[in-house]
């Protein structure tokens, strides 16, 4: 699993991760600068998030903005990738969609920390 805690930048302009975070995932950036990647919402939705390596600083910027439209996204918040095995609907696990997405929240609540799914 992926996760990071998001900044204002991730949210304005585009998410930014370590490349080295990506080699659990079946993503073909391996000498490539341009990639995709499709990721399954909470809601079953796939999105496709395009990529760009940035080698000298080791970073991948995912182009997510289409995705945050509509959620109330904050600093702060955490994004969860994770490996997640689909089903297309006749039983077979699909390779097109491998990934799951989530955007969560933090919330204390009666002295417990819960986290919260922003859909």
């Amino acid at each position: 699993m992926i996760s990071k805690q998001l900044t204002k930048s991730d949210i304005e302009k585009s998410l930014r991760m370590p490349t080295d975070s990506f080699g659990t995932f079946p993503v073909p950036f391996k000498g490539d600068r341009f990639f995709n990647v499709t990721a399954v919402d909470g809601t079953g939705k796939a999105w496709d998030f395009p990529c760009f390596v940035q080698q000298s600083e080791g970073i991948v910027s995912v182009g997510w903005l289409p995705f945050l439209s509509g959620k109330d996204v904050r600093a702060g918040d955490t994004v969860f990738l994770h490996r997640k095995p689909m089903d297309d609907g006749g039983g077979d696990l699909t390779a097109s969609a491998k990934l799951k997405i989530e955007v969560k929240r933090k919330i204390r609540l009666m002295g417990e920390d819960i986290w919260a799914l922003l859909q």
